[in-house]
C-alpha cells in the first residue's frame, strides 16, 4: 500500500450550480447534491430545463457542456454531508457542493463499479476530517491523501493495483448484486 495525493489519482472537477434547476420528476438527468443517501441524487431534471437554467438564476447562461458531467465517476460531497462518495453510471448535473472525480488519464484506466466501490469506501473513511464546517472543496482536495494497494512497476516506482481493487470487491459476499 502507498499514499497518493488525490490529484495523482483523480481529475478533480468542480460542481456547477448555486441555484438548482426546476425539478422535473419525469426527467432523466439526475441532480447530485450534498446528501448522504440515494446515491447522491436529490432530484431529477430534463435537458431543456438544465439548458435554460443559469448558475445564479440570472443571465448570462453557461453552456450545457459546463452543466452536464460525464458518467463513470465518483461524486464526493464537499459541503453538508461532507465526504460521502457515490459512483455515477450515467450523465448528471450537480451542485457546487459536489466534486466529481474521474480517474486521472495518466493511469489509462477506466473506472468500473468494482473499483469505484473500493475507492468510495476509502474516501468515506476520511469523512471525520471534514466535520464541523470544514469544506472539502476542490482547492483542498488535491492535497488530501488516499492510501491504495500498489504494484511495483520499476525500482522505487509503483502504480495503483486496479486489478486487486476490482478482485477484492468481486470477492465479497453479494458483490454480484452491484
Amino acid at each position: 500500500w502507498k499514499w497518493f495525493r488525490y490529484d495523482e489519482i483523480f481529475e478533480i472537477c468542480k460542481g456547477f450550480y448555486n441555484k438548482k434547476p426546476e425539478e422535473n420528476p419525469t426527467g432523466d438527468i439526475p441532480f447530485i447534491g450534498a446528501t448522504d443517501s440515494n446515491n447522491g441524487i436529490t432530484s431529477m431534471h430534463d435537458l431543456d430545463t438544465i439548458k435554460d437554467t443559469s448558475k445564479t438564476g440570472g443571465e448570462p447562461n453557461a453552456s450545457l457542456e459546463q452543466k452536464i458531467f460525464k458518467p463513470n465517476c465518483i461524486t464526493v460531497s464537499n459541503n453538508g454531508s461532507v465526504g460521502y462518495a457515490f459512483y455515477q453510471t450515467k450523465e448528471f448535473t450537480c451542485t457546487h457542493d459536489v466534486n466529481p472525480l474521474y480517474i486521472h488519464k495518466k493511469w489509462n484506466k477506466e473506472l468500473n463499479i468494482y473499483i469505484a466501490m473500493f475507492l468510495c469506501s476509502l474516501i468515506e473513511k476520511e469523512r471525520f476530517r471534514w466535520d464541523y464546517g470544514r469544506k472539502w472543496r476542490p482547492k483542498r482536495m488535491p492535497d488530501s491523501l488516499i492510501k491504495l494497494p500498489v504494484r511495483k512497476i520499476a525500482p522505487n516506482e509503483y502504480e495503483p493495483d486496479w486489478q486487486f481493487m476490482e478482485d477484492y470487491i468481486k470477492s465479497l459476499p453479494y458483490s454480484s448484486c452491484l
